[in-house]
């Protein structure tokens, strides 16, 4: 990087260049004036500035096809220490650029910055459409450099909200080179959902820091993704794919930078790195030797996440085992899960196990209605994924269905990301 490079440098692959000019004029607008815009423009789409900037640099690039090998190439030839994404249809408030600096400057192992955000429509006007309350979301009435908006309260970066992108840090998102670099970048391949595979390769490598403003106004109409129905359910199902590959990883992270520890019950079945084994016997991978039932001699809260693959089946006493596992979580801790389940043969074939699970039986410990019936549960979970699933063609061939249950341990802190039944 030249001596004369750019602290931050915002980047906008744009393949329809409706908006740009507006795209412009708030970056103009910035209090913050130590920057770069690199507009990448492809499919065609070709745009000049109305005003001449030399810190406006535009690069065509038809030849590159899809989202994640845009984004990657952009950020490639971007110079700052800092990148900032802007689409191309949004607008940044006059201060943004200002506040993600600070912030880095302030929180040193933030990799990532995020801020609230505001929904205009295409005409610019505000939007005042709302995401079921019941998930979490809540709303302010703000004003934005004289604009009147409604105000989208992002919600904490925990394991859960960073693996789903529901839940996900939104616009304005803004990372350090260095953690960039470390995740591998965006992933070339992908054309939907780029956002959330590099988010959750970042939250690997660093913390995330959220600005409590709206920094970012993000435009819905009638052509962009968010509104297009046969892409939306792509990304509906797909997003449950890569929660399914980070979400383990992520919690992990979470885990280590807070100080709290991460336990493998059973210690038998592939413990990964980081993990201490628990097992009631020793063995070569358990570092921890106990009844989980009878309680395991660690402080309360003092875990970050808990894996429990082909274990609680073979723990007779359910009650006494989730009230445990609770008692060890921290608030947004998670119980990661997997159990065969009674929807096929699995949970009945094997002698040794004692206690059989299907979806319904983490009701119990998820919502209020079946707790109630059952005085002794005093664990109060959240449901992060609650699924059966064939975790290979072999188990499929041979009926052997899994329940997965990925718990969220509710006790005393920030709000999490999904419905809440307690």
């Amino acid at each position: 990087m030249s001596t004369d490079a750019p602290r931050v440098s915002v980047f906008t692959p744009s393949h329809r260049n409706t908006y740009l000019d507006e795209c412009l004029e708030t970056l103009l607008a910035q209090t913050y004036d130590d920057w770069e815009w690199v507009v990448l423009l492809n499919g065609g789409s070709r745009w000049r500035p109305p005003l001449e900037d030399h810190r406006v640099r535009i690069v065509v690039a038809d030849d590159v096809q899809g989202i994640g090998a845009l984004k990657r190439h952009a950020c490639l030839i971007t110079r700052g220490e800092y990148l900032v994404e802007l689409d191309h249809d949004d607008l940044l408030a006059s201060t943004a650029l200002a506040k993600i600096v600070a912030a880095f400057e302030e929180h040193p192992d933030a990799g990532f910055v995020y801020s609230n955000t505001a929904q205009i429509l295409g005409n610019g006007a505000r939007d005042d459409s709302r995401f079921d309350p019941a998930h979490g979301w809540t709303y302010t009435e703000v004003t934005v450099d004289g604009r009147s908006l409604l105000q989208t309260d992002a919600l904490a970066p925990t394991p859960h909200n960073v693996s789903l992108i529901w839940y996900a840090p939104n616009h304005v998102r803004a990372f350090r080179r260095s953690t960039y670099d470390a995740a591998g970048g965006y992933d070339a391949e992908r054309v939907i959902l780029d956002d959330q595979d590099l988010m959750c390769r970042m939250y690997a490598q660093a913390d995330f820091h959220h600005i409590g403003e709206t920094l970012y106004l993000q435009r819905i109409y009638g052509r962009n993704t968010q509104t297009e129905a046969e892409t939306n359910a792509t990304i509906q199902r797909e997003t449950i794919d890569l929660y399914d590959k980070y979400v383990q990883s992520n919690s992990l992270a979470w885990a280590k930078r807070r100080g709290l520890l991460a336990l493998d019950l059973g210690a038998a079945h592939n413990k990964p790195p980081g993990y201490l084994g628990v097992d009631q016997y020793e063995g070569p991978d358990v570092d921890i030797v106990g009844d989980v039932t009878k309680g395991i001699d660690l402080p309360d809260s003092s875990v970050g996440v808990i894996r429990a693959v082909d274990f609680l089946e073979h723990i007779p006493d359910k009650i006494a085992i989730f009230n445990e596992l609770y008692r060890l979580l921290a608030h947004g801790g998670m119980l990661l899960s997997l159990t065969p389940s009674t929807d096929g043969r699995g949970a009945f074939q094997d002698p040794t196990h004692v206690a059989y699970y299907n979806e319904n039986s983490f009701w119990y410990f998820t919502e209020r209605e079946y707790a109630r019936f059952v005085p002794e549960i005093t664990c109060r979970f959240q449901a992060s994924r609650l699924a059966t699933t064939f975790m290979s063609d072999w188990h499929r061939e041979h009926d052997v269905p899994y329940v997965n249950a990925n718990l969220i341990a509710i006790k005393e802190g920030p709000r999490q990301g999904g419905l809440y039944l307690w």
